[in-house]
């Protein structure tokens, strides 16, 4: 066959150059027409009517210039790389390829080397992760980290840093993707479990902190677990009377509980309430103790306060026996009445208060009113009554408060006389009970 198979070159067959005057031998010229008819038969037609029947071999070409381009744009299309590997130019720039994700468990510690470029291992155990240096992994070297039997803590090569920070724990349930800088690593920590954040509240003498609507919390910028039994603190060694903000942090990778008079922030890079200057403590209640010390959460005193999933507190109180003055200004009749609550900024405190009272004054009159932290009426809560001396007569008076100072807060009774004589208002005589009823919300 005169067309070379490996090569593609056609040679002309011997005997096919003919001269003026010669007798033609026809053998020679059959077998080219008929040779000629294979080879137009075999090639490929250019408008894509009929399909190679054997592999389509380009050459291998360069960035520049590669193998398989198109006419218009040469400067486009496929190429060999070196090494066997496909590449793919756009206007003579190199097209890097995502690499295929390479899956693996392991049981402990690892160190991720330049070949686990784009790997995903799932650690079954509490593990640390070395990285080899940044500069050996070079730009672009992405890993992800699954912890999925204990906490992962991720250890870079030496002084180099992760996130800015020196280690980075990925906790138990969470997933860590890393990117290497060529000279730092950078890593997103995410979780697909719920972020309840938590409830705090009285659990017999001690606070807790346990799940609700979630068990996630965010502490430092990570996701923590909070654990099934939740997380206490004692009032041991803390001032009677003190307002503490209560914070959670990782000590040592376990969930803890502090009390602090530090005032709480928002953190700009997360939007958590954190403690002031120290992300690493993360706002999750507020908590006054009583004598003792202790902590007390009571219909009259709630002195515990969830900064999560709080719906809020119900207040009650009640004179426990008359109550008089013979005061013609407002007073507070007696402090037991008192409704005692932590309220947080931007709370509402709202309260009615309701009884019987009697004056002793022939056309005398008792005012009654409600106050909030002191004696100053609630211009829209006051009631008086003029009644005869010895007569009794119900009376309530109601308020509600904004804009107070977040902690301590109260609200009272307050009465004075008309005019002069002794006002009473009954305690728990007869069932005529002197009470506030009171209700802190958002």
């Amino acid at each position: 066959m005169p067309r070379n198979p490996s090569t593609g070159v056609y040679s002309k067959p011997a005997g096919t150059t003919p001269s003026v005057g010669q007798v033609i031998d026809p053998a020679p010229w059959n077998a080219l027409t008929t040779d000629l008819g294979n080879e137009i038969t075999n090639s490929l037609p250019r408008d894509g009517s009929a399909p190679m029947t054997s592999p389509l071999k380009a050459a291998s070409g360069t960035v520049s210039a590669p193998g398989l381009g198109f006419a218009s744009t040469p400067q486009t299309g496929l190429y060999l790389k070196g090494g066997g590997l496909l590449g793919f130019t756009q206007n003579g720039v190199d097209l890097a390829l995502a690499k295929a994700s390479v899956y693996a468990a392991k049981a402990g510690d690892y160190t991720a080397l330049a070949s686990d470029d784009n790997a995903v291992h799932r650690f079954t155990a509490t593990a640390t992760l070395t990285l080899t240096a940044a500069a050996t992994l070079g730009a672009n070297w992405q890993y992800t980290v699954i912890a999925d039997g204990g906490d992962v803590t991720i250890d870079p090569n030496a002084s180099e840093t992760i996130n800015g920070a020196l280690t980075l724990r990925v906790p138990n349930g969470s997933k860590c993707f890393i990117i290497c800088s060529g000279a730092a690593f950078f890593a997103f920590v995410t979780s697909d479990d719920t972020h309840g954040e938590g409830r705090l509240a009285l659990s017999g003498g001690n606070l807790l902190l346990s799940r609700f609507n979630g068990r996630r919390l965010t502490i430092n910028g990570a996701s923590e677990v909070i654990p099934s039994a939740g997380i206490n603190l004692a009032a041991t060694g803390l001032t009677p009377s003190a307002l503490y903000y209560i914070y959670a942090f990782m000590n040592a990778g376990i969930m803890t509980l502090e009390a602090s008079a530090t005032v709480p922030a928002v953190d700009a890079s997360t939007g958590i309430s954190i403690k002031t200057a120290d992300a690493t403590r993360t706002l999750v209640g507020m908590a006054r103790p009583v004598t003792g010390p202790a902590w007390s959460d009571t219909v009259k005193q709630r002195f515990v306060r969830s900064w999560y999933n709080d719906p809020g507190v119900s207040l009650f109180s009640n004179f426990t026996a008359n109550r008089a003055t013979t005061s013609t200004s407002l007073v507070e009749l007696n402090s037991e009445i008192r409704c005692e609550a932590l309220v947080w900024s931007g709370e509402i405190f709202e309260a009615i208060a309701s009884g019987t009272c009697v004056s002793g004054a022939s056309s005398g009159g008792n005012r009654s009113s409600l106050a909030f932290n002191g004696t100053t009426p609630e211009p829209s809560g006051s009631m008086a009554i003029v009644v005869a001396a010895g007569d009794s007569i119900p009376f309530s008076a109601q308020a509600v408060k904004t804009g107070l100072s977040e902690g301590y807060n109260f609200v009272t009774l307050i009465g004075g006389v008309q005019t002069s004589g002794t006002g009473t208002w009954y305690g728990d005589a007869d069932s005529r009970r002197t009470s506030i009823a009171a209700r802190v919300r958002r």
